[in-house]
């Protein structure tokens, strides 16, 4: 990473690290967010059990996240397995992550075109840009992080590869492109930036009226020019792994419903807002003030639609009318375009707008756009010198601007309030406090928010967040039969929705309706077999019901998912003492107390198993742990 000849891009490397962690030291104290990272994190109880083989096979088949990418889910498993539910580490290999990028993104930058301070002026707005605070400090977009880390590699090691062409050196190439798909699918379009290299600054592309582009700034090394069709022909093992990530992730995505058909959105409203979206990206890239966790889709007009057409064309024009003198330009506009497309909405996943996410690796195109055409312009010592102050300001003006992004990041609430503040009409943003209001026990608030996020659009798919929210709200009001009424109308938007199907059954089971509760839990776990409280509460159920045989089953479900289960190892240990299975008895109420030393139930009932193997002493001292722990527990003594 260090240079020991380059003293100058050493000194650029630690200031780079020391700005972002000035930046973002913040985030260490964070907690997770109530959107998204329960699934990758906090209620994915697969990756909870660490890096084991059962977590690497998960890794590969998993869908529930609508992607697929078994990087991001072993990192995630890693991470629990050092820091388990302590947010701060998590946030913590996200910044380290960031701080990698941002150093790749220099060295490569460099690599390709010999200019220090351009490369280092580009990884600094990269390092500080406000629109990357959410790539950064949201643990969920850990794949947006990861997946960048081998973009750069890939890069990189394609560099290495055009200097020397050979087999052996695509290879890295090609398997680091793989890893990058394994970590997020936004690394279909690298092999189309792969060609805008070859392009610029690699220089590599034979011209037909001229071998040369005019530009100093070109690859610092001699290289074998081609014609295009050969450079592309030589990506072809790249857009082989591209397909195969394209269809990986539309089934993924289609079999967790989150691919809107056009009869829900219009192809005409999803052209639209790509348009206006572009054009939005491109003012928060100067003006980054207005950034929210979530924009909602809004229907947009001709009207609206026609100037950001236009403003698209002319900048579109003015590169293609430079690309010889100024092919940077052409070359980050395209950059910034084409990385955009798989998340544009045009195939729209979920229900945002757009997402300051998407612009982590989207925005270095402009970034080299507007840094070398600055640094063409300046061409006198004057003007550099002003170039240079210039430069320190906007650093300065981006990091406190960053500084104060990030904290909204705290915590669910700060940073869904901004989110309403910024947006106004937000559905998500509705569900999102109304969940956190429930939480608290505001039950009533939680109430509105959840109104509210359904009324904005009562048309919209994604509802169902809304209904499930509103439901449980109901259901710990004791509002019961509004509340199944309200499940029931989410899952008739999304016959899928395993938490609606398991609210259900709780809801029964509390009227007593047993039969009816088991049929809504056993669809629960249909639905999502990899849930440990489906199965613990449809154990529970059959064991109202009398059903121990299928209790046990369930009991056991538990702990095949979540070993270190405490209640489950208990109700196992209870049922096999009154069927009489000492032993399997033993060793489940002895688990429970290794992991958790304070249960007192397990204490007694262990202590009662050992008296009857006339173990007297241990059956004492277990006895007097649980009186310990729980007084009531000594009037049960002999």
């Amino acid at each position: 990473m260090f240079h020991g000849k380059y003293p100058e891009k050493n000194i650029i490397i630690l200031a780079l690290i020391t700005a972002i962690l000035i930046v973002y030291w913040q985030v260490q104290k964070f907690d997770f967010i109530n959107y998204d990272d329960q699934i990758y994190v906090t209620q994915n109880y697969q990756i909870q059990t660490g890096l084991t083989y059962k977590t690497f096979i998960y890794s590969f088949t998993d869908v529930r996240t609508s992607n697929w990418h078994p990087l991001t889910i072993l990192s995630h498993a890693l991470d629990w397995q050092l820091f388990a539910n302590k947010a701060g580490g998590h946030h913590w290999t996200n910044l380290v992550l960031h701080i990698f990028n941002t150093i790749l993104l220099f060295l490569l930058l460099n690599a390709m075109t010999g200019a220090i301070w351009r490369s280092a002026a580009v990884a600094a707005l990269f390092a500080l840009h406000p629109i990357n605070v959410e790539s950064v400090a949201w643990v969920a977009e850990r794949k947006n992080l990861l997946s960048t880390f081998f973009w750069f590699l890939t890069m990189l090691f394609y560099v290495w590869y055009v200097r020397k062409p050979g087999w052996k050196r695509y290879i890295l190439v090609f398997l680091c492109f793989a890893l990058g798909l394994m970590a997020k699918p936004m690394l279909v379009t690298l092999p189309f930036v792969l060609l805008l290299m070859d392009f610029w600054p690699l220089n590599r592309l034979r011209i037909n009226n001229g071998n040369n582009i005019s530009v100093a700034s070109v690859a610092p090394v001699e290289v074998k020019k081609a014609k295009w069709t050969a450079l592309l022909l030589e990506k072809i093992p790249l857009f082989v792994l591209t397909a195969i990530s394209i269809s990986f992730t539309v089934y993924a995505a289609k079999s967790f419903g989150t691919v809107a058909h056009f009869g829900v959105i219009p192809l005409s409203q999803r052209i639209f807002n790509a348009i206006v979206s572009y054009v939005i990206y491109l003012k928060k890239m100067f003006w980054p003030t207005d950034l929210a966790v979530f924009y909602p889709l809004y229907e947009i007009s001709i009207k609206q639609m026609l100037p950001a057409v236009l403003l698209l064309l002319i900048v579109t024009v003015i590169c293609a009318r430079f690309y010889r003198k100024c092919p940077y330009l052409s070359v980050g506009w395209l950059w910034f375009l084409g990385t955009l497309v798989p998340v544009i909405g045009i195939v729209q996943v979920g229900s945002q707008a757009m997402a300051d996410r998407y612009a982590y690796v989207t925005f270095i195109g402009l970034f080299i756009a507007v840094v070398w055409l600055l640094a063409d312009l300046m061409r006198t010592r004057i003007l550099q010198i002003v170039a240079g102050i210039l430069l320190v300001i906007i650093l300065v003006a981006l990091s406190i601007t960053t500084f104060y992004q990030v904290a909204y990041w705290k915590n669910s609430s700060i940073l869904f309030e901004r989110a309403l503040h910024i947006t106004g009409s937000n559905f998500l943003a509705h569900v999102v406090m109304g969940d956190e209001l429930v939480q608290q026990n505001r039950i009533d608030e939680g109430i509105k928010h959840f109104k509210a996020s359904i009324s904005i659009n009562p048309q919209n798919p994604a509802n169902y967040m809304g209904l499930v929210g509103l439901g449980h709200a109901y259901t710990l009001k004791g509002r019961n039969e509004e509340a199944i009424t309200v499940f029931k109308q989410a899952l008739a938007i999304n016959p899928n929705l395993d938490e609606a199907y398991y609210r259900i059954g709780f809801v029964l089971s509390q009227l007593g309706r047993l039969d009816e509760s088991i049929a809504a839990y056993r669809n629960a776990v249909k639905l999502y077999s990899e849930h440990p409280l489906y199965h613990s509460n449809l154990g529970n159920a059959y064991l109202a019901k009398g059903n121990v045989g299928e209790a046990i089953k369930e009991f056991q479900a538990v702990l095949r998912i979540q070993p270190a289960n405490v209640v489950a190892h208990n109700n196992l240990g209870m049922l096999y003492m009154n069927q009489g299975r000492t032993d399997e008895a033993m060793k489940h109420f002895e688990e429970a107390i290794k992991i958790q030393p304070q249960f007192a139930n397990a204490h007694y009932r262990l202590s009662l198993l050992l008296k009857q193997k006339g173990l007297n002493e241990k059956a004492l001292y277990h006895l007097n742990e649980a009186v310990k722990i729980n007084p009531e527990f000594g009037s049960l003594k002999n």
